[in-house]
């Protein structure tokens, strides 16, 4: 079973979770495949929080400004 996908604004056009083996899995999910600068780094930080959770055995929980969704 996959990690719940991690998003930080309805605006952001990707979503990205863990699979069960390690990897990141990043999901185009809006209506444009492009990112504002600040939307790019706050989708940097999910990923080096995914990342970080990966070499992790347990995922602590989201990062601030991000929710999980079931």
């Amino acid at each position: 079973m996959m990690s719940p996908i991690m998003v930080i604004t309805p605006s952001l056009p990707f979503a990205a979770t863990t699979s069960p083996s390690g990897d990141i899995v990043v999901f185009y999910v809006g209506t444009e495949p492009r990112m504002t600068p600040e939307q790019a780094l706050a989708f940097a930080d999910v990923l080096r929080d995914l990342a970080a959770g990966a070499r992790r055995p347990v995922l602590a929980g989201a990062s601030a400004g991000a929710h999980r969704m079931s």
